[in-house]
């Protein structure tokens, strides 16, 4: 049967081509595909022989316009992965502070305009050692040799120089798949209110202040006991007290927040694909996966393990710790197959096992005692399977804007207008689904933040006021590129999850589980939780009022008090 006219359909097979060329088009291709979809969902024949059924597929798709998505996505994929418009050697030319882009042997491509005091005109990065201490000459040393040998992924270092800005950031990064030294200025400026903000946001005594204002100011520890008249151990009780307090893995780490709280804009990550000032590393596991596992917090505080969404990765974790709200909470975050730089698997049911899988692990290996999950999003829907699966061993799970499967078109339609494409796709049509993804990830490599954010977050959406009002953008976009790193398996398995009736994997569970719900929000209805919900008597739901979708950002401290809460039960 041919469900639309061929006009629609040849705007469709045009809109896919003109995407692949243009990812900045992906917009135009969205509405000319979901009118195409909804015209042959809207058919009272198809409508009643689908909904609320356990299938994927079941529409009838034109073989010549299914041949075409087809084509297009291996198009994609033979053009590969793009870096992102602006080089990162024109980026680090425009910055108006210290900034320099070098070769692993030292030859510097670019510098910003705040540089010529340290480097005289030199082209080569050895004449910046006169301005460093010893101990920065080496750490910086060790940075080359590292990324001369290849390796991309060793740590950051905080450099301490004799004039300003005292501190440094280097790192390794990739620019058009070559390794590169960049070094940025950490610039601050120390005043009182800077001081209460570390009071206030971390619980810092005045003494761990004074250790983290002669640390910043490139002080050792020696001789800040010598300026105190107080002993070196004393002095390094307190700066270890400083890290458990702020989070911080370690001084460079502290440094780093430090110099980003008090009003440092820090060093720009954009060229990293989803990186945020989080520690992470690879851990091989026993379901024979490498698995990237960020932690973040208080490492004695109480164990929270986050899962996170489809498209923010990170970024909500990073917004917490930049706020100093993550004081008292040990926060393990293991990034699910197919996502960030952990291991893609064959299925997604795979996927979804294996997640399960690592988080048991990583309880018995860490010695987390009771851990609370923190389900974000689509995360929440492996944190149902993950409760149930392992009871007796987790507290329960704040699910913040989660719901249950998505299985009727009227849950579908109440959804904003991409999310609702989307769905529509994974629901009816899920062997066109890569496309859609692969599509998507051409517009986060093309570097465009706004326009991208305006394809996800119309303007005058509330998401969008939220966004715009608490600076989110760049950071979001972070989450989304994380989201992009290892290509569309991740995003796929969850979207076909989120469609399929995974309630039979929850079936008796006592696992307490709080469901965090915005009445505005616009991808699951609120009233949709609620009645998920209400099936339930591990569950119940807190809901806000004039809140929506970003409610982790938007009440961040209704997160953390129902996470308190579920940490007490049974306490006493």
């Amino acid at each position: 049967m041919n469900h639309t006219g061929e006009i629609t359909r040849d705007q469709v097979i045009a809109a896919i081509y003109e995407t692949v060329l243009r990812p900045e088009l992906y917009e135009a291709f969205m509405e000319a595909w979901e009118e195409h979809i909804t015209q042959i969902l809207s058919e009272p024949k198809v409508a009643l022989r689908l909904d609320g059924r356990d299938v994927q597929g079941g529409i009838e798709i034109d073989p010549e316009l299914q041949a075409h998505f087809t084509r297009a996505h291996d198009i994609l994929n033979q053009i590969g992965r793009k870096v992102p418009k602006t080089a990162l050697q024109d980026r680090i030319a425009a910055l108006d502070g210290f900034a320099v882009l070098a070769t692993p042997d030292g030859r510097i491509l670019a510098q910003g305009k705040g540089t010529d005091e340290f480097l005289k005109q030199s082209t080569r990065l050895d004449a910046l050692n006169d301005r460093l201490t010893a101990g920065s000459v080496s750490m910086l040393d060790d940075l080359q040799r590292a990324a001369q040998g290849g390796n991309g992924a060793s740590d950051a270092a905080v450099l301490t120089t004799d004039s300003t800005p005292r501190h440094l950031i280097a790192r390794i990064a990739e620019d058009n798949g070559e390794l590169r030294l960049v070094i940025e200025g950490l610039s601050y400026r120390w005043t009182g209110e800077a001081e209460q903000l570390l009071v206030t946001s971390f619980g810092l005594s005045r003494a761990e202040v004074e250790v983290v204002r002669n640390l910043m100011a490139g002080r050792s520890l020696r001789e800040m006991a010598a300026l105190s008249d107080r002993s070196e151990h004393t002095v390094r009780n307190q700066a270890k007290s400083v890290l458990a307090k702020t989070g911080a893995p370690g001084q460079v780490d502290l440094i780093r927040l430090v110099a980003f709280l008090v009003g440092n804009e820090g060093p720009s990550m954009a060229d990293h694909p989803g990186a945020v000032e989080l520690h992470s590393e690879l851990r091989p596991m026993e379901t024979g996966l490498q698995m990237q596992l960020f932690q973040c917090g208080d490492p004695d505080g109480y164990p929270v393990i986050y899962l996170h969404g489809m498209l923010d990765g990170m970024a909500p974790l990073y917004y917490l710790q930049t706020q100093g709200l993550l004081r008292g909470y040990r926060v393990i975050a293991p990034v699910r197959p197919g996502y960030g730089q952990s291991e893609t698997v064959g299925s997604p049911e795979e996927a979804l096992n294996s997640g399960v899988a690592h988080i048991n692990e990583l309880i018995a290996c860490m010695g987390l005692k009771q851990p609370v999950i923190l389900g974000h999003m689509a995360g929440a829907l492996h944190g149902h399977v993950a409760c149930n699966s392992l009871q007796g061993r987790v507290r329960g799970m704040v699910a913040v804007a989660g719901g249950g499967p998505v299985l009727r078109m009227k849950q579908i339609s109440k959804m904003a207008p991409r999310q609702r494409v989307m769905a529509y796709t994974a629901r009816f049509a899920p062997a066109l689904l890569p496309f859609f993804v692969r599509a998507g990830i051409a517009l986060v490599d093309s570097d465009d933040v706004p326009k991208f954010m305006d394809t996800l977050y119309k303007p005058g959406s509330h998401e969008r006021h939220v966004v715009d009002r608490l600076g989110l953008a760049e950071l979001m976009y972070a989450g989304y590129r994380f989201a992009a790193q290892a290509g569309a398996a991740g995003f796929t398995a969850d979207g076909h999850l989120m469609v399929r009736n995974w309630l039979p994997m929850i079936q008796g569970t006592t696992t307490p589980i709080y469901h965090l719900h915005g009445e505005l929000d616009p991808v699951i209805p609120a009233c949709a939780t609620q009645q998920f919900v209400s099936g339930y008597d591990n569950m119940s739901i807190r809901l806000f009022q004039d809140t929506g979708q970003f409610l982790i950002y938007e009440r961040p401290e209704a997160v953390l008090t129902a996470i308190d809460d579920l940490a007490m039960l049974g306490v006493g």
